[in-house]
């Protein structure tokens, strides 16, 4: 079982990621973190999500993440960083891949 690892930046409000677009097979792990240690971040699934929990969320220097559980698919989520000051936030997808 392989880990996804993601890393989240946060460049004058535009966050952007290490992997743009997540591809990901059933019972991979998946991992976020942020590229600035200080800055807490959550990421949201909501009621379908593809992990066990829908809402994973960090504290500064945190990473967090879980085991893809949900069927094949696109899967909007969105992520929210707190630089101290403001909170910044996207909605990138996470593809689950149909297996071979």
């Amino acid at each position: 079982m392989p880990t996804k690892t993601v890393t989240i930046y946060l460049n004058n409000g535009d966050i952007g990621y290490s992997d743009e677009r997540i591809k990901v097979d059933q019972d991979d792990e998946v991992e976020w973190g942020c590229d600035n240690p200080e800055h807490h971040f959550s990421v949201h699934f909501g009621y379908n999500s593809p992990l066990p929990k829908g809402r994973y969320r960090t504290r500064p220097k945190g990473r967090t993440g879980g085991k893809v559980v949900g069927k094949p698919g696109i899967y909007k989520y969105f992520v929210a960083v707190f630089d101290g000051e403001n909170i910044w936030t996207d909605d990138p997808d996470l593809i689950v891949r149909r297996g071979g």
